[in-house]
């Protein structure tokens, strides 16, 4: 078997949790996870607060990884683009990966936040780049192999989970998903996952405590961390996360 203390060279790979909260959770932020420092899963959370307050600034992310335009996902985004690009004398590049729309949404978001002109100066500043993916599409952010695999969420746009890694650590980000033949596809291909929690029992759209169980027994070798959380009741075998922790890959 791969080393499972290497990431693309890394002997362990560092996830921080930024929020970890369902959509209206009063207990918890709203959904971003950094990985190594420089990429982020969602942009949920008040990152130009979140970042500093786990030692990482605001110019480190040099990409970010969008599952789906929802705005517990998105509107922490506004603000760090704009923050890079007013406060930063030589603010680095972005680049940002989604579903297909990305662009569009980016820049409707940016205009509701800002206005067009402080849309076209950080997109401008930041050397935003944007790429709209298919599922099974496999692509590099911030220097780590990656691959978009099909979620089911949101009737009205795409939904895209990730893998994340190559021969060492394989890290799985569901975003906000039901179960699905996408959903099974991504798990069958990492050793560690980063999946949604959000009710106790099965309903439409997002994955329950039940669900999870049952998907740890269908894939046993795959290590759950759990945010999105609805439900705070341990899991036996998995991890419970919660704002600002950080976790080191691979799990012992």
């Amino acid at each position: 078997m791969a080393d499972k203390r290497r990431l693309l060279g890394s002997p362990l790979v560092e996830i921080t949790f930024l929020g970890t909260g369902a959509a209206f959770s009063s207990t918890s932020y709203n959904a971003s996870v950094l990985v190594e420092r420089t990429l982020l899963l969602d942009a949920g959370a008040p990152l130009c607060v979140h970042l500093p307050r786990v030692g990482v600034g605001i110019d480190e992310p040099r990409a970010v990884l969008l599952s789906h335009f929802h705005a517990d996902h998105t509107f922490g985004l506004a603000a760090l683009l704009l923050g890079r690009s007013l406060t930063l004398d030589d603010a680095p590049p972005l680049e940002i990966f989604g579903p297909q729309g990305t662009g569009r949404y980016l820049e409707q978001l940016l205009d509701l936040a800002w206005g067009d002109a402080m849309r076209e100066l950080a997109w401008s500043k930041l050397r935003l780049s944007v790429r709209e993916l298919q599922p099974g599409e496999r692509f590099t952010a911030a220097g780590m192999e990656a691959t978009a695999y099909e979620m089911r969420h949101s009737r009205r746009f795409s939904c895209l989970g990730y893998v994340l890694g190559g021969d060492g650590v394989r890290l799985g980000y569901t975003g906000d998903a039901e179960l699905s033949d996408g959903l099974q596809a991504l798990l069958a291909d990492c050793d560690h996952v980063i999946a949604e929690m959000t009710y106790r029992e099965p309903a439409a759209m997002h994955l329950a405590r039940t669900q999870i169980l049952q998907l740890m027994d269908e894939h046993p070798g795959v290590r759950f961390l759990l945010t999105h959380r609805g439900p705070d009741e341990p899991v036996k075998g998995a991890i419970l996360a919660r704002d600002f922790q950080r976790v080191q890959l691979p799990l012992t």
